[in-house]
Parts: C-alpha cells; sequence; structure tokens
C-alpha cells in the first residue's frame, strides 16, 4: 500500500545537528579554542579538527540568514559599506552581518571573530576578496591554499604535489596557533570518519536511480548534505547518514515518494534560492516532478577518481581539495552531469542561474544547448538569486515552470496528475 506522508527523520536530525553546531561555536565554554574561518568548496575542515579549532563557515551562514529571511537586512548593510549590487549576495550578506553593530550578531548567535583565515581557493575567485575583507575587517592572519583548476579528466601530478605541499607548509601555523603539535594518528582517524561518512552520503544519492524514487536529490538532499559540510569527519555526521539509508530502505518498503505520484524525474542544475526555498519546491512539487539528481549536492566533494585514502593524509586531502564540482573544467562538468542524466533516467534538466554565484552559472546556457541538441534532453532555464529575494520574480517563474511541464507532457504523450 503506497504511503502519502512520511515523518521526515533526517531532515529533523540535519537541522538539530545544525543547532547544536551553532550552539557549540558560538558558546562562551569554547571561546578558549581558537576560531578559524573556512570556506566549503574544497574543504580541508579535517585538517583543522585534528587541532580542535572551531570553525566557522562564512557561507553557511550566509545560508542560514537567507533561510531565516534576515539576509536582505545584512544584504543592505553590506552594500551601504560600499559593495556594490553586483558582488555576491552571500559576501555582502556575511560582511554586513559581521561588521555590525553588534560584529557578529546573527539570528542563530554571536559568531565569533576569526583568529585567522584559510581559503582555499577552488573554483570561486569570490574567495579571495571576501577573505581579505573579513581578515581587514578583524585584522587577523589570511593563507591562501591555491588549489589550481582541473584542466583535464583529474589534476596532473605536478598540481597535486603542488597543493600537497601547501597544505603540509600549513602545519607550522596551526600548531603555533592551537599550541598543540599534529597528532598524524588522530588525523588519519579523523580522515577515516571522513571517507565512510562520503561514501555513505553517495550511497544516499543513489537512491535517486530507483523508479520510482523515495529522495528527492535536490530539495531533501539539500538538507540532508548540512551534516556532511559542517561536521565532516566527526561521528556525528558518519551516524548521521546511516541513520538517513534507514530512512530511504523504510520510504522503499511503505512506497513513499516525496512528491506523491511520480511523473517527472529531473536534474537541477545550481544552487537553490534559499529565501523562496518554499515556493520553488512547490512549483515542481505541484506538477509529480522529482529532483532525482543535482550538481549542487555534489559541491563539496564530488569524489570521483579519489586514489589515496586517509593512509596518506595529506595526499588525500589534497585530492579532496580538487574534487570541487565548482573546480572542474566545464568539459568534466558536461561529461558528469551527462553521465548521471543516463543513470537516472532524467526527462528534463533545471538551470538555476543564479546571478550571484558566477561559478555555477558560468556555461550553463551552453551546456542547456548541448544536452538539446546531443541528448535530445529538454531544459528549463530560470533565473534569480541564491540570498536575495529581490531577484526571484515569483509569477515569472512559475509561468516558466508550468510551460515547461506542459511541453514535458506533450512530449511523454501523456497528462501529468496535479497535486498541491
Amino acid at each position: 500500500m503506497k504511503t502519502t506522508h512520511f515523518e521526515d527523520r533526517a531532515r529533523t536530525a540535519s537541522r538539530l545537528l545544525t543547532e547544536r553546531w551553532y550552539r557549540d561555536l558560538t558558546s562562551e565554554e569554547n571561546a578558549d579554542h581558537k576560531a578559524v574561518y573556512l570556506f566549503t568548496s574544497g574543504s580541508i575542515a579535517e585538517l583543522f579538527r585534528a587541532f580542535d579549532f572551531r570553525i566557522v563557515l562564512p557561507e553557511i551562514n550566509a545560508l542560514h540568514c537567507s533561510r531565516q529571511n534576515v539576509a536582505v537586512e545584512m544584504i543592505h548593510h553590506g552594500e551601504s559599506l560600499g559593495y556594490s549590487g553586483d558582488v555576491c549576495s552571500y559576501v555582502k550578506s556575511d560582511l554586513g552581518m559581521m561588521a555590525g553593530p553588534p560584529k557578529g550578531r546573527a539570528p542563530f548567535g554571536t559568531i565569533p571573530p576569526p583568529d585567522f583565515i584559510v581559503i582555499t581557493h577552488g573554483g570561486c575567485s569570490t574567495y579571495i576578496k571576501w577573505a581579505e575583507a573579513l581578515s581587514r575587517e578583524f585584522g587577523c592572519p589570511l593563507v591562501m591554499v591555491d588549489i589550481p583548476f582541473v584542466r583535464e579528466d583529474r589534476p596532473t601530478d605536478y598540481d597535486h604535489n603542488y597543493v600537497r605541499t601547501q597544505l603540509e607548509e600549513l602545519i607550522p601555523l596551526c600548531e603555533e596557533m592551537s599550541g598543540k603539535s599534529l597528532d598524524v594518528d588522530r588525523l588519519k582517524e579523523i580522515l577515516k570518519i571522513s571517507e565512510q561518512t562520503i561514501t555513505l552520503w553517495s550511497r544516499l544519492l543513489e537512491y535517486g536511480k530507483l523508479k520510482p524514487t523515495p529522495l528527492d536529490g535536490y530539495f531533501e538532499a539539500i538538507a540532508y548534505m548540512a551534516p556532511l559540510t559542517i561536521l565532516r569527519g566527526t561521528t556525528d555526521a558518519l551516524e548521521y547518514y546511516k541513520a538517513a539509508i534507514k530512512q530511504m530502505d523504510e520510504r522503499i518498503e511503505k512506497a513513499y515518494s516525496p512528491v506523491g505520484q511520480e511523473q517527472f524525474r529531473l536534474f537541477f542544475e545550481g544552487s537553490p534560492p534559499w529565501p523562496k526555498l518554499h515556493e520553488f519546491w512547490k512549483m515542481f512539487r505541484s506538477w509529480g516532478a522529482v529532483g532525482v539528481a543535482s550538481s549542487y549536492v555534489r559541491v563539496t566533494c564530488a569524489c570521483e577518481g579519489i586514489q589515496y585514502g586517509p593512509d596518506k593524509p595529506f595526499d588525500y586531502l589534497a585530492e579532496l581539495a580538487a574534487q570541487s564540482f565548482y573546480n572542474w573544467n566545464l568539459g568534466k562538468r558536461r561529461k558528469f552531469q551527462e553521465k548521471l542524466a543516463r543513470e537516472y533516467a532524467v526527462d528534463g534538466f533545471v538551470m538555476h542561474s543564479v546571478r550571484s554565484c558566477r561559478p555555477f552559472s558560468i556555461g550553463q546556457l551552453d551546456l542547456r544547448n548541448y544536452f538539446a541538441r546531443e541528448a535530445g534532453i529538454p531544459s528549463l532555464f530560470l533565473d534569480s538569486d541564491l540570498s536575495d529575494p529581490r531577484f526571484f520574480s515569483e509569477t515569472q517563474i512559475i509561468s516558466r515552470v508550468n510551460t515547461f511541464f506542459e511541453a514535458l507532457e506533450h512530449r511523454k504523450g501523456g497528462k501529468a496528475a496535479r497535486g498541491a
């Protein structure tokens, strides 16, 4: 018997873990631990966990301001500081929040100021200027780990060694800032947990291959990816994905679909419009459309062709740093998306072009044209923003979405059952 309602324990657990992470981050009890600011693309968080740093992620702060509908106030403040309307809205939101007054005050607590900042420059050049602005604001050291763009199918040996050397050169700074010597065995253990966590995350996303799928690999997966982003290398994240996979198996047993009756299987390209996420999802769910695959949920670690393991910690970290989807050339992205489109049997692509995120949005029109011409897969092109709701035209987007699904109905030779 088909189940139409199913408690989403994984979504609830993800929210609770995020809330606890912010409580620990902002608690005075942890003030004796130095704070390092990192960025999610090309994350090397495990290295800093081995020194017990508090890890602050400016992108995640901006994301949660967007989800809690307070980003506009922060963005306006950022623009009043001189940042133009063309600057990434995540940047303006974060800098507006961190500049205060009071500095770092957010709906989820007061973010500790950075003792130092480390950027893994992998695909997003905005990181550099964002980190420079934070460094000026707080007068703290800034270190850039340069991650070469993946120009071919994988990083060259020279590029890999270049990144690994830079990571090894971080050790003296971490030891000086933390007052601790690197425990290599502890780092290996943290990386083993990360490896297992990433494996489970990849396994979770593969539920999208099933027909019907028990998982929306975009709208649900973006909630489920939070522990991977903020807690990678911890047993909390590992146990979370074990439980999430168990939930998917229960959904299969009870014949549950996240959209009721699955009508259309979609590949979503681009980050979501966080302030309008509920409205955005409803537009697709009402047509029985489910996101079976997405590039966004693979931003932190796409993990294609990993050759090393935790037993060689700096080689493994160097590979993880380069394996951000952001950091791939357009041809590699296209091949990866085409492979997923086949494996997940997609009916169409949704290209969400985000005016604030050029690393994601660049090349989307080329990809759209390729998939229509070479693979025969139609696509829907939408444009708004990931954080600034002023650029979300709901009426226009609804019109485009409905027109797209009407065309898909005609293509499939039937009429989809419309839901709420």
